[in-house]
């Protein structure tokens, strides 16, 4: 599939067709290779096989005309014996007749014939050999003279050089390559259309995304081979992930439009109250409305972005070693000015050892932050107190105050964003807090301490401890 180029992005791009297409060619190249190699070693054999039973019958031939005569081995060599190898007029034919003496009765005296080790008898013996600077093929048969004076074994041997025997190799085996090429070029082709009928789903599924609207993440749907479902499924799950990525922006920024609309509507109006105030009682309550209103908005605003950065870190969450003590410090530190501002005290209940967990730092630090803020700002009359244990369930930090707390009936309402009753107006906070335990496996919930302080617990699996 063609793809746009990203730009400023170098890439090596290539078809997955061609690749295929030259796979094949080579294993086909390497097939036709040893077929060829086959084919040559099969018509080497069979040019030797048949200028062999040439070379014996010319050799029997000789052996016939040999005899003896007063103790004296004669031979008449026909010529028709040597014509009859004579049939390339480059080919050379060399013989050697040996008496059982091992005397040369005539012939060629440095020929290089059958080893003496070799049995005589009625068999004929063929070999390769070089002679005179050339490759020559050599028989040897044996003829048996009883005669007074000379018996024994009569060696004749015919040699004859390899030209006539390499043009018919050389014919038998191009007769048998061109079919061997023509077979592996018509395969070729087959296989090649055979690539592009396989590789059409692939340009189906380009087709479908082309003519896809930019806002259409619906998941693909079609029938697919085997090898490409898993792409498939790699796209849907991608577009999934887009999808849910989109919608959770697409409602933060709603969200964050409607709840920041009538709190800055507020603070337009208190300004224009500010200005229009005619003495300084007037514009004393104006000043003090309009500084409540922008806290409010400020918090809100913080809580929005804390939201997005939970939403974020929950994506590519990052799996560190923390330490639950170091949180509570850190959330206290955190919440110092909110904790001076309304004269409350804060307590800490924290073990000796450190109390470890795998986690996102960033996306607990907010969740703890936020369980803080809860406390401070909806609960806690005159203490907050900071709990973090080590459970059979697993690691736990939970936030206590000394409010009037929630009830369990109210408590599936509080973790909705931006939901109002009796209890008042939930904002992000506890969102948040559940969204991170979401991300961590972990448990959001009631807990009440031993002095009957309310508060919510953190509650971390067993697994999510680390040592």
């Amino acid at each position: 599939m063609n793809a746009m180029p990203t730009p400023g992005v170098t890439r090596r791009r290539f078809s997955l067709f061609w690749r295929l297409t030259g796979a094949i060619a080579l294993v086909l190249l390497a097939g036709a290779g040893a077929l060829t190699f086959a084919a040559f070693s099969y018509a080497r054999t069979a040019a030797d096989g048949a200028y062999d039973r040439l070379l014996i019958g010319a050799a029997r031939q000789i052996a016939d005309t040999v005899s003896a005569e007063g103790g004296t081995i004669t031979v008449d060599v026909p010529i028709s014996a040597l014509e009859t190898l004579s049939i390339s007029r480059t080919d050379r034919v060399y013989y050697q007749i040996t008496a059982p003496d091992g005397a040369i009765v005539t012939g060629y005296e440095a020929l290089p014939v059958a080893s003496p080790a070799i049995q005589a008898g009625d068999a004929a013996h063929v070999s390769d050999a070089r002679f005179l600077d050339q490759d020559i093929r050599l028989a040897s048969v044996w003829r048996y003279i009883a005669e007074q004076g000379a018996t024994g074994w009569v060696r004749i041997s015919v040699a004859q050089t390899r030209e006539a025997r390499n043009v018919l190799t050389l014919e038998l085996t191009l007769g048998a390559l061109l079919p061997v090429l023509a077979m592996s070029l018509l395969a070729l082709v087959v296989l090649m259309a055979a690539v592009r009928i396989g590789l059409a789903p692939l340009r189906r599924v380009e087709r479908a995304l082309q003519r896809r609207d930019p806002n259409d993440l619906t998941p693909l749907e079609g029938e697919t081979p085997i090898e490409v479902e898993a792409l498939i499924v790699a796209i849907n799950r991608f577009m999934g992930r887009l999808s849910d990525r989109l919608g959770a922006m697409q409602r933060y920024i709603e969200t964050a439009a409607h709840q920041l609309r009538t709190p800055l509507t507020g603070i337009a109006a208190q300004v224009e109250m500010l200005d229009r105030a005619r003495d300084d009682k007037a514009r004393d309550m104006a000043t003090a409305r309009l500084r409540k209103r922008t806290t409010e908005v400020g918090r809100l605003a913080n809580q929005l972005l804390s939201h997005a950065t939970v939403l974020h870190r929950a994506e590519v969450m990052l799996a560190d070693r923390i330490d639950l003590r170091q949180l509570a410090e850190q959330a206290v530190v955190d919440a110092n000015i909110d904790l001076a501002a309304k004269d409350l005290s804060v307590r800490k209940a924290l073990p000796e050892s450190p109390v470890w967990v795998r986690g996102d730092l960033v996306a607990l630090r907010e969740a703890v932050r936020n369980l803080v803020e809860n406390a401070v700002h909806h609960g806690a009359q005159s203490r907050v107190t900071i709990t973090v244990e080590t459970a059979e369930e697993g690691p736990m930090l939970a936030v206590h105050d000394d409010g009037p707390g929630i009830s369990p009936g109210d408590w599936d309402h509080l973790l909705i964003r931006f939901v109002s009753g009796k209890w008042g107006h939930t904002g992000l906070g506890l969102a948040i807090v559940s969204d991170v335990a979401r991300a961590h496996g972990a448990r959001l919930g009631i807990r009440h301490a031993p002095d009957g302080d309310f508060g919510i617990a953190l509650m971390f699996p067993a697994d999510g401890a680390c040592p």
